[in-house]
């Protein structure tokens, strides 16, 4: 039998009755005889060729027969009423769904196998396509360890998602992560990083998608990246810079002798403790360079040596005879392989080390007693960074309640409630990180007369992708290391416990 399959007479249809059809359409039912499974097809202006409907005692299916070459294959388009006619949706539509599987067919493909893949992607999670970004990510070109452990910290996060389906994922899961994120738990820029990763994790899958649709018997999966909304919740540049501003966790070192002259007395000062750090964050000063890229620092020699790659460290060189060193930063944040000289100070220094630590092939070893510690190179400068801050906070604390005591009068200087009042008013001076030696240096490259713009970018290894002349004018080696030398000269102005070279010839203070 077949008639215009409408949404009406379909619901009508069981084992019990039969239709009654006239000029193609379903004009009545009839009772059976006896209940008995029976096929009708349908015969709509818009219906591909073979759609046609089983109805059973315990379900309705769709079919459709297709002729390809010389033979007809019958397949499944699935069950009624999850598919049903005129519900203007691709996902839900049977005769566009049947349209699409008789298109494929006539391709010659294997509707079992896409049928396989559509049921996977209809199963896909936000954990799925979360968890197969990372490991593309780990499995990339340059992966980056703080980038592996912010998605990683972002999975954690969306624990309470991963198990959603992603058709299921919208403007609401969206505002329901910053809601539980930035808004209950208080954390704006984690929730803001979140987000990001999943932009981008969703990116890379519709990607895949779209390479694939060409084989899919459907049209697409993921068109949109719902987590392009949550761009209405960043915080531009702008804002940023501001906050950054009013929290004060920016904090370069103002180049006085009050600050920047203060710090390096009392860096060099912990040098007999803890020469490692020391060295290590005089260096990563006297560089601008990054904490990380610092750390991994081999010595070229002792790597040569030992007949392993070169391409795959990041190497500090000390030429024979004297002369300047030069350190080759691989793997930066920009990408780029990043070569920059060392000052005479920072040349002295390192060839002290090279002296004193004969067998180290890392400038900076492992400062770890345990022998299951994975790094083989410093990377714990966080406690030695609060023990500083904590030695000049308490100089300046000092320092501070003298003079507030001197504009008390002698009775009340030795009062209790003056040391509350003194506590009560009193600002931590001395808030920086690691990061905050590279902020130093830039700030002081930039404040030293006739240092051009493109030597103070070339040295911090900035990118300059979006600066053509950058990209065509280069400042030389020679150029880099007089201005490399001025740079170092003016950071270290104002310290007066660092050793003072003369030529090659050390001279304590």
């Amino acid at each position: 039998m077949r008639f215009i399959f409408t949404r009406d007479n379909l619901k009508k249809l069981t084992p019990s009755v039969r239709p009654v059809v006239s000029n193609g359409k379903m004009i009545g039912l009839t009772e059976a005889d006896e209940p008995k499974p029976y096929i009708v097809s349908d015969c709509g202006a818009h219906t591909p060729p073979g759609l046609c409907l089983y109805v059973g005692k315990k379900r309705k299916t769709f079919y459709l027969q297709v002729r390809v070459g010389r033979k007809v294959t019958k397949v499944a388009v699935g069950d009624y009423p999850g598919l049903n006619v005129n519900t203007e949706d691709p996902l839900t539509d049977v005769r566009q769904i049947a349209g699409d599987l008789g298109r494929a067919m006539k391709r010659g493909e294997d509707i079992q196998q896409l049928r396989a893949e559509e049921r996977q992607i209809v199963a896909t999670t936000l954990g799925d396509v979360m968890a197969s970004y990372l490991e593309q990510y780990k499995s990339g070109k340059d992966p980056r360890a703080n980038s592996v452990k912010a998605i990683e910290a972002a999975i954690r996060r969306l624990k309470p998602w991963l198990g959603k389906s992603l058709r299921s994922i919208g403007a609401q899961s969206v505002q329901e992560i910053w809601q539980r994120i930035a808004v209950e738990q208080g954390h704006r820029t984690a929730a803001e990083q979140t987000l990001m990763w999943c932009r981008a994790a969703f990116n890379v899958h519709i990607d895949e998608q779209q390479a694939n649709r060409n084989k899919a018997s459907f049209d697409g999966d993921l068109l949109v990246n719902p987590f392009n909304i949550a761009r209405r919740h960043m915080r531009t540049r702008a804002e940023l810079e501001a906050e950054y501003q009013d929290r004060k966790v920016r904090n370069p070192l103002e180049n006085t002798p009050e600050k920047l002259g203060t710090w390096l007395d009392a860096l060099w000062a912990k040098r007999q403790r803890n020469r490692d750090a020391v060295d290590y964050m005089l260096l990563t000063l006297l560089l601008g360079a990054r904490k990380s890229e610092t750390a991994k620092l081999v010595w070229r020699d002792r790597l040569l040596a030992e007949g392993l790659d070169e391409t795959e460290f990041s190497v500090l060189t000390l030429p024979k005879g004297g002369g300047h060193g030069q350190v080759t930063f691989r793997g930066t944040k920009s990408g780029a392989i990043h070569s920059v000289p060392l000052g005479q100070f920072a040349t002295w220094l390192m060839r002290v080390r090279h002296q004193d630590q004969p067998s180290q092939l890392y400038v900076f070893p492992s400062s770890s007693k345990n022998p299951k510690t994975e790094s083989a190179y410093y990377n714990s400068p966080r406690e030695f960074v609060a023990s500083l801050r904590s030695t000049l906070e308490k100089l300046s604390v000092e320092k501070a309640w003298s003079a507030h005591v001197a504009s008390l009068a002698p009775e009340l200087a030795a009062s209790n409630e003056a040391r509350r009042d003194f506590e009560r008013m009193y600002r931590p001076q001395w808030v920086f990180t690691m990061h905050d030696l590279r902020r130093t240096f830039c700030t002081v490259a930039v404040n030293i007369e006739g240092m051009p713009y493109a030597v103070v970018q070339q040295l911090m290894n900035h990118g300059q992708m979006g600066d053509v002349t950058a990209r065509y004018g280069k400042p030389t080696q020679d150029s880099l290391r007089r201005y490399m030398q001025k740079l170092e000269d003016e950071i270290l102005r104002h310290a007066t416990e660092l050793p003072r070279l003369d030529g090659e010839v050390v001279c304590e203070r």
